[in-house]
C-alpha cells in the first residue's frame, strides 16, 4: 500500500471511522492501524515533513479533538492502554 510519506504501509487492524463536515459537505475517512515499510520521504501537498512521536507526544500536538480518538483505538489495537 502507498503512502503520503512515500514509504510503504503494511495494514493492521481497522480504527474507527470518522465522519465530519469538510468545506460545509460531509466526509467520511476510514482508517487502519500500519506498519512502516521502506520508501524516501519528499515534502509534498499532503505531507512537509515526518516527525516520530509517543503517543503522549503525538496527543498533544494533534490541532482535531477528533484525532485524539484515533490515537486512543491505535493504543487499544495495540494493547498499549
Amino acid at each position: 500500500m502507498a503512502e503520503e510519506t512515500g514509504h510503504t504501509a503494511r495494514p493492521g487492524s481497522e480504527l474507527p471511522t470518522m465522519r465530519y463536515l469538510a468545506n460545509g459537505r460531509p466526509k467520511e475517512v476510514r482508517y487502519w492501524a500500519a506498519e512502516a515499510g521502506p520508501g524516501t520521504f519528499a515534502p509534498n501537498t499532503e505531507v512537509d515533513r515526518l516527525l516520530w512521536l509517543s503517543p503522549t507526544a503525538a496527543r498533544v500536538r494533534l490541532t482535531q479533538p477528533r484525532d485524539r480518538t484515533l490515537v486512543d483505538a491505535l493504543l487499544n489495537s495495540l494493547h498499549m492502554t
